[in-house]
């Protein structure tokens, strides 16, 4: 139920911040917004404030805001000053992009605090290898060594008890548990005693200016690794590694993920909010149909080229990259299932 609250809480941030700096930016620029809409319909409950309607719909990932003359196929506008068709290219720009801006915001204010908070000293396991004691024992990405704090003092455990059995107590979704293992005297090459790879974890707290500085230049450096990540899942897919497509993670992995940070405490799961709202940032730039990055590719190519794209046109190729997307979802989500069972 708890993990549930949360997840409810992240999307209710992620998605109303991202569609606030649309709504936000529209209405400072003068345009009419018909609709705020949180998830997609159909429609469950609608209330009418000024000229917007605010709606709750049944499918909750996702949202949207519906401005005025935004549609390719609108009719022309009456209301040329509140049009979106009429607002000066700069300012379409301004509108599209704030979404994602929006989400980079979320992203820095939560790593922000994190940094601000601190986080003690910490070691978790970051995988186990095949065939490995740690794997046959049970170990798993994700579990926290609760005995140790650095993988310095955590190796030289294991180094000094190879050969023996030890019992290693372990933090996983909350729970506690006692896992027995034998160290290798010798393991294979390029593995250690046991099998697995350790992350350091721990973050020293620091004053408001610092956090924000730090907050705000991981936040960067997270953008181009997550930007980076993309391009090479796009150019694998091209050349036919669909193999690569195995990382990627849907609802159902974050949920599960977010389970298993809910047991370490609130600042991971700021952590993971302010993770997922960079991952926002970047996928909503990319030039890709339905995606902002795909309205603001065409509102780049009308300003280029001098013409208007056929409406009719525009219209079908973001239905069709909605559709693309919502079945990727769908496959994404069918893998994390499989992965859990």
């Amino acid at each position: 139920m708890f993990t549930i609250i949360i997840a409810i809480i992240f999307l209710a941030i992620l998605i109303i911040g991202h569609e606030f700096g649309h709504f936000i930016t529209a209405k400072l620029f003068g345009l009419r917004v018909e609709e705020f809409g949180f998830g997609f319909p159909p429609r469950i409950f609608k209330k009418q404030w000024g000229e917007t309607t605010y709606t709750l719909n049944a499918i909750p990932f996702g949202g949207f805001v519906k401005i005025y003359g935004e549609t390719a196929t609108d009719s022309v506008a009456t209301d040329k000053s509140k049009s979106f068709q009429y607002l000066s290219v700069w300012k379409k720009i301004v509108v599209i992009v704030a979404g994602a801006f929006m989400n980079f915001i979320i992203g820095v204010v939560a790593i922000s605090i994190v940094f601000m908070v601190g986080v003690a000293p910490s070691l978790f396991i970051g995988g186990a290898s095949v065939n490995s004691p740690a794997q046959i024992a049970g170990l798993a990405a994700g579990d926290k060594i609760v005995d140790f704090k650095n993988a310095k003092d955590f190796s030289s455990f294991i180094e000094a008890h190879k050969g023996e059995e030890i019992n290693l107590n372990i933090l996983r979704a909350g729970e506690n548990l006692n896992i027995k293992l034998t160290p290798r005297v010798n393991p294979p090459a390029g593995e250690g005693p046991i099998g697995v790879s350790l992350i350091d974890g721990g973050i020293p707290k620091e004053n408001v200016f610092s956090a924000i500085y730090d907050g705000f230049k991981a936040s960067i450096n997270i953008l181009g690794l997550i930007f980076g990540t993309l391009f090479s899942l796009v150019a694998s897919l091209f050349i036919g590694n669909w193999q690569v497509a195995s990382s990627v993670t849907g609802p159902v992995g974050i949920f599960n993920f977010l389970d298993t940070a809910g047991g370490l405490g609130l600042v991971y799961l700021l952590q993971i909010l302010g993770l997922i709202s960079l991952n926002l940032a970047a996928m909503n730039v990319i030039p890709f149909p339905a995606l902002d990055g795909g309205r603001l590719a065409f509102i780049v190519y009308e300003k280029v080229s001098g013409g208007r794209l056929n409406p009719h046109f525009e219209n079908a190729a973001h239905t069709i990259g909605f559709v693309l997307l919502i079945l990727l979802m769908l496959a994404v989500t069918v893998k994390d299932i499989m992965n859990l069972v």
